[in-house]
This record gives structure tokens, sequence and C-alpha cells, in this order.
């Protein structure tokens, strides 16, 4: 696991600046602990890490984050998801943030991975989503191998589920806790991503969820402050062959201009990139399989992944940032490595990609986790 990165204009001058979201060791270990980092964009190319005066030099296990304007001030405040410590941090406007996660009521108590905001209730406010993946703890922790002498990451399955939690903007930096009374409780869930959809186009906010070896979810938005799961009936629950697959990163765009979002969902290895097409009847078929997309991710493990139109054509492309989870994975599976080169898939029109990456200069092998 790793964490994630967001951009965000923290002080309103115009130029994007950069947060990025670390891991750290447990309390009582003896090696230095890291804290998020947030560098300042001075437009010209140079940023200066600014996190101690900018009151993020925070010890936590993180994870992702979202950042939003949740009191509608227009300053940009951020959410980072984390094991067992999630924060809010409050733009304060003088380029400076404060924690309210207690007294904003997001204390989320799960293994945060990652958030969105988004106004599920059409009030005018943000309200807050957030993905848990499993119940684990540093005591609780499994032995595992992966070639009989060394300890490695146990598989998901080893682990019980957790349920997302929805977080209802009340007004005056409050929010309630609305996860069970809206339909969103499930504590089968191993969440890693999620992506805010209005998948059926009725104006309304959908909610995708990438799910770790657990079945993917789609919860359609009632327009009653609850929400109905409809992952299986929409076929992004599972691989074309009915395998529930370890999903991570996830985003959605209208890439063929249908006029209906489709969905990309990054997989573990030996599993390939999921590309759901919205048929525009609430059902969606993974296109991957058919595609040069489903050959060249087959071997490729997925975590940050997004739409973005690189070459300014009109068309949205895919990024995917790649790397094993195992270091000695090549010893057990040879044609799989620990480091590995992103993706970049051109979008050349009429449902067709194509792996630019080496072509472009992405040649490297890298171990990479969040992507922005």
């Amino acid at each position: 696991m790793g964490p994630g990165c967001a951009f965000i204009d923290y002080n309103r001058d115009g130029a994007p600046d950069i947060l990025l979201v670390n891991g750290s060791d447990f309390p009582g270990h003896k090696s230095k602990r890291t804290t998020l980092k947030l560098y300042r964009n001075d437009g010209k190319g140079n940023f200066t890490d600014v996190t101690a005066q900018a009151g993020l030099a925070v010890e936590i296990y993180g994870m992702g984050a979202a950042v939003g304007d949740y009191d509608n001030d227009g300053w940009d405040d951020i959410f980072v998801t984390a094991l067992n410590e999630s924060r809010l941090f409050h733009n304060e406007q003088n380029e400076t943030f404060r924690d309210v996660t207690k007294a904003s009521g997001t204390d989320n108590p799960g293994y945060g991975a990652s958030a969105a905001w988004f106004d599920y209730d059409k009030d005018g406010k943000l309200d807050l989503f957030v993905t848990n993946y499993v119940k684990w703890t540093e005591k609780g922790d499994l032995y595992c191998t992966l070639d009989g002498r060394n300890k490695s990451y146990c598989t998901p399955e080893a682990y019980k589920g957790d349920t997302c939690r929805l977080y209802h903007n009340l007004g005056g930096g409050r929010f309630e806790d609305v996860t069970q009374k809206s339909g969103i409780y499930d504590p089968t869930s191993k969440a890693l991503g999620v992506a805010v959809i209005d998948y059926d186009m009725d104006g309304w906010p959908d909610l995708a969820v990438a799910n770790d070896t657990e079945r993917n979810k789609l919860y359609h938005n009632n327009r009653n402050g609850t929400f109905s799961e409809h992952g299986t009936q929409a076929g992004i629950a599972f691989s074309e062959d009915g395998v529930a697959r370890g999903a991570m990163g996830i985003d959605l765009a209208d890439f063929d201009r249908s006029g209906f979002p489709s969905l990309a969902i990054g997989n573990f290895s030996n599993q390939m990139l999921g590309l759901y097409h919205n048929e525009g009847n609430r059902f969606f078929i993974d296109i991957a399989p058919t595609s040069s997309i489903g050959r060249a991710s087959l071997l490729s493990l997925t975590f940050g992944l997004f739409f973005f139109d690189y070459d300014l054509d009109g068309l949205e492309d895919i990024f995917a940032a790649n790397g094993h989870i195992e270091p000695e994975i090549a010893r057990i599976q040879p044609q799989v490595t620990f480091a590995q080169v992103p993706h970049l898939f051109r979008n050349a029109g009429g449902g067709r990609f194509e792996d630019v990456g080496k072509r472009l200069g992405f040649t490297s092998k890298l171990v990479a986790r969040g992507a922005a």
C-alpha cells in the first residue's frame, strides 16, 4: 500500500500547489516518523516546502487526500485519509491550516483509503464520502509468505472488510455520520477508490467504489438522502468472467462522447485494467479485454489512475501508475516485476486506445502508488 497526492491552490495565487501524503512507522518505533508535505508553487516552476508553516507537519499513516471547500468560504480545505486517524484540515485563509477533525465530526475510525467531496442532497454544501479498507491493526497482523521463507503481505481475504462512511454536511463546520440511514453501510467492503459519477444522467451524483477482492459497488442516488447498491446489475461488480478483482484506482470520463460517463478501474497484476463503457441504459460493458488496454495492462498492478486529455485533441486519455506490492514477486512469477513502467493510453477515437507511454518517455520502472 502507498499514499496519494493532490493539487491544491491553497493560497489562491492562481498557481496549483502540491500536497503529498506519506506513510509512517507506528508509534513506539525508533525510526523517524514522516509527515504530510505541502509544496508551494511560485508560478515560475519552483516549489518550496511549506509544510511546517502551513500547520501540516502531522505524523500519521496517511493514504489519500480529497480537496474541497466544505464551508463555502472560497478557500480549499483538505481531508486526509489514514490508518485509524483520518484528518480534516480547515484552510484559515492565511496560508495555514487548522485540524478540525473532532470538532467537525469527521473522525473516521477505520483504515481510510480514499475520499471524495460531493453534494449528494443538492443543498449547496459539500458532503464527504470516505472509503475504508480492511479491519487491520499492527497487533493483529497475520504472517504470510510468498516464497516460503520471507514475510510478505497477506491478501485482503485474510482480513474482515469494513464499511465506507458518508458524512452529511450540516453547515457551520459540522458533519453527521449518515452511513447507516443513507444505505451506504456495508461491512463486507474492502474499498480503496471512489469516483463520483452521475451514471444515469438524472442530475444526481452517484458513487462508484473500487473494492479489493470484493465486488465493486455502484451506489445509486435515490434523491431522498438514501442510496441503493446496483453494482452487479450495472455490470461493474466483477470481471467479464465473474471474478471480484483486486480493484484500486478509479476514475470516470465520457471518453467516447456518448453523453454518458464511463469508468476505468486499476486492478492487481494478471487481471488487467477494467474499462467499463456506459451503454446509456444503466449498464456497463468492460471493453478492456477486447482492446489494446487489456493486453498492455495484463501484468501491471495499477494503483493511481485517471483520465486526462494530454494531447488536447478533445478526447480523454488514460494514465496508470503501476508497481507491485511484493519486492520478490519475480522469483515466483518471472513475468511480473516489482517496479513497473507507467501506462499512457492515447484515446484514438471510436473506442480505441493505443499505449504511447514508452514513445513519450515513460520508460523508467517505478513502484508507483498515487498520481494526480
